[in-house]
């Protein structure tokens, strides 16, 4: 009776574990898949070359992944003071990166669709 609730137990953890390396992966595919839709979006618009795509990806993905886990175990509508402070750094940070990698007209067309 202690083996069948022992292998019981072991594939009760084991299926557990399995459904948080899902849930990572598919938040994962979501930032990669927000940045790639980002990328392509600023890329038919400004017609960015391979470099500004990558760089402006990578950026987005910074982005992303410093928001989630800033925002990580609250509601977003709820955030404190100090977590808007610090997601407008993040943003502003972003901002600037764009703004390294695009060109100064690039740059005032996305401002302007902001």
């Amino acid at each position: 009776m202690k083996k069948i609730i022992a292998v019981i137990a072991f594939f009760a953890i084991t299926l557990l574990g399995t459904d948080a390396t899902f849930a990572q992966e598919s938040s994962t595919r979501n930032l990669s898949t927000n940045a790639k839709t980002f990328t392509h979006k600023l890329t038919k618009q400004f017609n960015l070359d391979g470099t500004q795509q990558r760089a402006i990806y990578n950026a987005h993905m910074m982005k992303e992944r410093k928001t989630n886990a800033l925002t990580h175990g609250t509601e977003k509508k709820r955030l404190t003071k100090e977590q808007i402070a610090k997601k407008d750094v993040i943003i502003s940070e972003f901002n600037s990166k764009l703004k390294a990698v695009l060109t100064p007209e690039q740059f005032k067309k996305y401002v302007a669709l902001k």
